[in-house]
């Protein structure tokens, strides 16, 4: 709640790890051990793979979908949403490849940004992200990195602005100014788990032994929108209790807009390009409570 970010040690069974890096391999065509891999072999890869037919890239792989199904990871789930049938889900999730760079140099990154590409970005939102190692990191394996308790001045900020971009130039140096910076190394099987107005960033893939960061992440989101929150109440779960360090606040806007007009663009194009009618479940997925 207080720094916008949670890592859990060990978290999933090694075991899926290494079945998860061994698809990740066979998607890559690359045997060699990973602290062979480099930028121009096998490359820089943010690969998505959504089950939800209102998101672009959709696509799905019966290996790397089973992070949803790690015992511990799944309670964690609940837990940070409230409980069971709280969280949706639905599998999204994105493979992460970073491989050593030898033209790099071994720093901390300058791009801190929040992740809503159209802004502005929402205020209270539907969920968060859970960053999973399949592999081993060290320092500067081009790493997840950001800056604690960000989450926080950013809501305060939107609150006062609610149609600001969160990566105006402005904006976000008031933002970070003053914060630490925390990277992200461990081995597979820790998950990082963060709020989605946590500002963030990846450093250069140059460390000491080559390693790269291979992760798989997955959206761990409910399906209609937060509207409101209420921070006296004393049964919030910790992701709502995250939404609430500014205090009570109840939207004034409608956040889903922009992405529902992007569903009904996606849906639509995938509909003409396959000769199908959509489920009705996807064109009202993530839509505005209301």
């Amino acid at each position: 709640m207080k720094y916008g970010v949670a890592v859990v040690r060990n978290l999933v069974d090694k075991a899926f790890c290494d079945e998860a890096l061994d698809e990740i391999r066979r998607m890559l065509d690359e045997d060699r051990p990973v602290n062979e891999w480099t930028v121009d072999k096998p490359g820089v890869h943010f690969l998505p793979f959504y089950e939800d037919l209102g998101r672009a890239n959709f696509e799905s792989n019966a290996v790397l979908e089973k992070i949803f199904d790690q015992p511990r990871l799944r309670a964690a789930f609940e837990k940070l949403h409230g409980g069971p049938g709280k969280w949706d889900g639905v599998r999204n999730y994105t493979v992460m490849v970073k491989p050593y760079d030898p033209n790099a140099k071994a720093k901390i990154g300058d791009t801190f940004h929040e992740d809503f590409g159209t802004p502005p970005p929402a205020i209270l939102y539907r969920g968060f992200n859970a960053y999973l190692l399949v592999a081993d990191t060290e320092p500067f394996s081009g790493n997840f990195m950001c800056k604690p308790g960000s989450h926080i001045i950013a809501q305060r900020k939107l609150i006062e602005t609610p149609e600001a971009d969160g990566n105006d130039p402005p904006f976000r140096d008031a933002v970070l100014d003053g914060l630490p910076t925390y990277e992200f190394v461990g081995k597979a099987g820790d998950v990082l788990f963060w709020h989605h107005l946590l500002y963030h960033d990846g450093n250069n893939s140059h460390s000491e032994n080559r390693l790269p960061r291979v992760a798989v992440v997955g959206e761990v989101y409910r399906e209609k929108w937060l509207t409101e929150i209420d921070a006296d109440r004393t049964d919030l779960s910790p992701w709502e209790r995250s939404l609430a360090q500014n205090g009570s606040y109840k939207t004034v806007r409608d956040e889903a807009q922009v992405e529902r007009h992007q569903r009904a663009k996606q849906i639509a194009k995938f509909e003409a390009e396959h000769g199908v009618t959509v489920d009705d479940k996807w064109k009202n997925y993530s839509d505005w409570p209301g």
